[in-house]
């Protein structure tokens, strides 16, 4: 009785208060002005990431994404691969969550994302982006490797594309901003107050509460890390395997 309370009760609760901005407008700020706990949590990354050749374009204040959640991006690029990085920050009253990302836009139009994201997203993949979430890599270097090799055997005879110098975070923005009008296109939301934000459709409530609740959530987790645990697998054994073609 009580989960069908929630999966009755919760699409109601959810789509009366979700929100999505329509517009990102990062603003740079000063590490220092983040919250002692915030700063615990990004500073270390940069030295980290500046030590696999990214350089450190900023920290950046990008407003509530999402109601009652502020994010931070620290924002990095590797000049010489065109592959990006950063660190995110999401601070909701009480809660604080980050995870590191690397991120690189391939000539055929695809981009492949390898995060340390353990929340899995409660709508429908974007196409055009590939994503990989690893929560147990804790470690800047390790993900990277990761990342390269999924490059290798993913983006094959692709080139990876940049950025003009000085415009770096505005591929950040174009994704921030592609995710309601995308959502919109899918049936899960449509814009609202005067083109300022996206609210929820009955659709998206009901598919993304549902989604989020048990037993669906526990066999989605499941299922997704086993997953990414046969995708590493499989990593292993080509890097096994062209070394012994080597």
């Amino acid at each position: 009785m009580a989960v069908g309370f929630f999966h009755v009760v919760g699409p109601v609760v959810v789509r009366s208060t979700f929100r999505a901005t329509a517009r990102c407008k990062p603003v740079l700020i000063p590490l220092d002005e983040l919250t002692p706990a915030a700063m615990k949590l990004m500073a270390p990354r940069i030295p980290e990431m500046q030590a696999l050749g990214f350089e450190w374009l900023g920290c950046y204040d990008c407003g509530e994404l999402t109601n009652d959640a502020k994010t931070y991006v620290a924002y990095f690029l590797n000049r010489n691969t065109n592959d990006f990085a950063n660190v995110t920050l999401m601070m909701s009253p009480g809660k604080m969550a980050s995870y590191f990302e690397f991120s690189t836009k391939l000539s055929n139009g695809m981009t492949l994302e390898t995060n340390t994201n353990g929340i899995l997203p409660l709508t429908p993949d974007n196409p055009e982006i590939r994503v990989f979430r690893f929560h147990k890599i804790l470690q800047p270097q390790a993900l990277y490797e990761v990342h390269q090799q999924l490059l290798a055997k993913y983006a094959a005879g692709f080139s990876a594309l940049g950025e003009p110098k000085g415009q770096e975070i505005e591929r950040m923005v174009r994704v921030v901003q592609n995710y309601g009008a995308r959502h919109t296109q899918i049936g899960y939301m449509y814009l609202a107050e005067a083109g300022e934000s996206y609210r929820l459709t009955w659709k998206g409530a009901i598919l993304m509460t549902w989604r989020a609740l048990w037993p669906t959530v526990f066999l989605r987790k499941a299922l997704y890390r086993q997953e990414m645990r046969s995708e590493l697998r499989s990593l292993q054994m080509r890097g096994a395997t062209a070394l012994q073609k080597a």
